[in-house]
């Protein structure tokens, strides 16, 4: 295979901690956006599959983020995401997770250690000095010969007076040779809100957004901490001092493999959607499906000035209207993918739900797949009559029930599934497919696809990555596949129908909760859909797992076949 990037000078810059709140997310943040209103082009990536810390590094930059997981690809994979996405940019800032040397297993796999190795990239650290001195020079010693790294400055935090910093400076520079690069001081409060799943959304929609302009105010406040407190310049030559990366192999193939030709199996559209016993009449009302156009998806030129980096991410604001058209079959050709029929797919962005990977996004357009961006919470109307089939990501549907329960969409929906459209949801959008949302001890009603409730619970049920073993027919995964993927989820499935599994989580709790009847199988307890997910009925599927499209390079080839199938 020929290198796509036989040589790439992509300066490039880790920024790590010793664990979880250690400071690293708002170094991240306030580094990016200095560079970024200085005039510099920051390509934001995270290490890791959080849609959260992604978006607002993306805000920061003004750039589309991308999610860098050695567990989801292999070292030269990530190297050619990461130079595949570096674009035009003049640097990386690359956010890592948890600690340094954080992985998986006592080896500390996937760790952020093992990001900054595959791409040969100098690591920024931050160290929480609270009621710390001399021992700080040990620590960092002990980061710097753990594993091979290239540990390559350390900034303070937290730090109490200028004395406090003076001290630990010159303890970790004599006894490391590791420079200090700023000393940030204990901040009264937070600069960037945060809620149960981290940072707080920055849709304007949702009950404690900000507003964009607030949120960019924030972020012009912490560059202005980082400016004062820390030598910027140098954290711009660490980046630069990172070196070539060399015969990196192309990230996209061309579509040619015979998963773009495959056909998966269909369920037929007609048939009753499962009810629960209490299911009335006003619950199975399809109610009026709207049509009208929709907006397409365009890929975004990613150059952004000092001036417009002010106003925010660019792929965070509505797309520009633009033609409906679905692309030709000469187009995919003269773009290296196999010549298919186009279809077209909605997908649901809003203050509901907003968790998307651009990759996957990237991954449908190469099966075939026209992008039409579609809203919950508006009332602008839907192109029933152009849409081949439905992608509902995550999000936070908690946050907005009572307009979810009044969206005229979620009838749309409904009918959508009974035709048998393919539908795919994953987490926040299997909330939506639920016969209810209960938020605070209240139930909204739902799709009422699945006989099913989705309980809102004050403590995580379900976080860590998942590998899933496919266990029965459905368009988008063939049996038997294994599936790496990732669950982040605060509600719980309740049964109040027979549900119908077609994955096995080891790893992972998916679909795990009280009063489960599962299609097909014996009664293992109180609970027999423990560690499954992937709920299945007609050819609509709901997961709390999480998927990364390039990961599971069937899946997108799949849904656009499923689509094609049904159109």
């Amino acid at each position: 295979m020929d290198a796509a990037f036989p040589s790439i000078t992509a300066p490039r810059l880790v920024v790590s901690g010793l664990s979880g709140g250690g400071g690293k997310t708002l170094l991240s943040l306030g580094l990016a956006r200095a560079l970024t209103l200085r005039g510099l082009r920051v390509k934001p990536c995270k290490k890791g599959p959080d849609y959260i810390d992604a978006a607002w590094l993306g805000l920061a930059s003004g750039r589309t983020p991308t999610n860098l997981d050695p567990f989801f690809l292999t070292d030269a994979r990530l190297r050619a995401l990461f130079c595949t996405s570096f674009g035009n940019a003049d640097l990386a800032i690359i956010e890592g997770n948890r600690g340094l040397y954080d992985g998986r297993d006592v080896q500390g796999s996937c760790s952020t250690a093992t990001l900054a190795r595959a791409l040969g990239a100098p690591v920024l650290l931050t160290l929480t000095v609270t009621k710390m001195t001399r021992t700080a020079a040990a620590v960092i010693a002990g980061l710097a010969h753990f594993e091979p790294v290239n540990l390559a400055g350390v900034v303070l935090n937290r730090v109490a007076s200028s004395r406090h910093a003076a001290l630990i400076r010159q303890s970790i520079e004599t006894y490391t040779g590791i420079p200090v690069l700023g000393e940030i001081p204990r901040l009264a409060e937070n600069p960037i809100p945060e809620r149960h799943m981290g940072l707080v959304s920055m849709h304007d929609e949702t009950p404690d957004a900000l507003g964009r302009a607030s949120l960019l105010a924030a972020l012009d406040s912490l560059a202005g901490l980082i400016e004062r407190h820390m030598d910027v310049d140098a954290a711009l030559r660490l980046a630069r001092s990172a070196p070539e990366l060399r015969d990196v192999e192309p990230f996209w193939e061309g579509g040619e493999d015979a998963a773009f030709r495959e056909t998966p199996p269909l369920r037929e559209g007609s048939g009753n959607i499962p009810q629960s016993a209490d299911a009335t009449a006003e619950d199975t009302d399809l109610g009026k499906t709207f049509i009208a156009p929709g907006n397409t998806t365009q890929p975004r030129n990613e150059r952004v000035s000092a001036e417009s980096a002010s106003s925010g991410m660019e792929s965070s604001r509505p797309p520009e209207p633009a033609s409906t058209r679905k692309p030709s079959a000469s187009a995919l050709i003269h773009s290296g993918l196999p010549s298919v029929t186009p279809v077209t797919i909605g997908f649901v962005r809003d203050a509901a739900l907003w968790f998307y990977y651009e990759e996957n996004f990237e991954a449908l357009r190469r099966a075939g797949a026209e992008l039409v961006e579609l809203s919950l919470l508006s009332p602008e109307p839907w192109p029933g009559d152009r849409l081949d089939g439905l992608y509902l990501g995550g999000g936070f549907p908690e946050m907005v029930p009572e307009r979810l329960a009044d969206s005229p969409h979620l009838a749309e929906i409904r009918e959508y599934s009974m035709r048998g459209m393919p539908i795919y949801a994953e987490c926040g959008g299997f909330m939506v497919l639920c016969q209810e949302l209960q938020v605070n001890g209240k139930e909204y009603p739902m799709t009422g696809i699945f006989p099913a409730r989705a309980e809102f619970c004050p403590r995580p049920q379900g976080l860590g990555y998942v590998e899933a073993t496919v266990e029965a027919e459905n368009p988008f995964h063939p049996v038997g596949a294994l599936l790496r993927g990732h669950e982040f989820h605060y509600s719980r499935c309740v049964a109040l129908g027979e549900l119908e599994p077609t994955l096995r989580l080891s790893p992972g709790v998916g679909m795990s909760g009280p009063g489960h009847r599962a299609k097909g199988l014996a009664a293992e307890g109180p609970d027999n859909l423990k560690s499954r997910d992937g709920l299945l009925v007609r050819n609509t599927f709901a997961a709390y797992t999480h998927l990364f499209a390039p990961a599971v390079p069937h899946w997108a080839a799949r849904f656009a076949a499923a689509c094609r199938e049904k159109a």
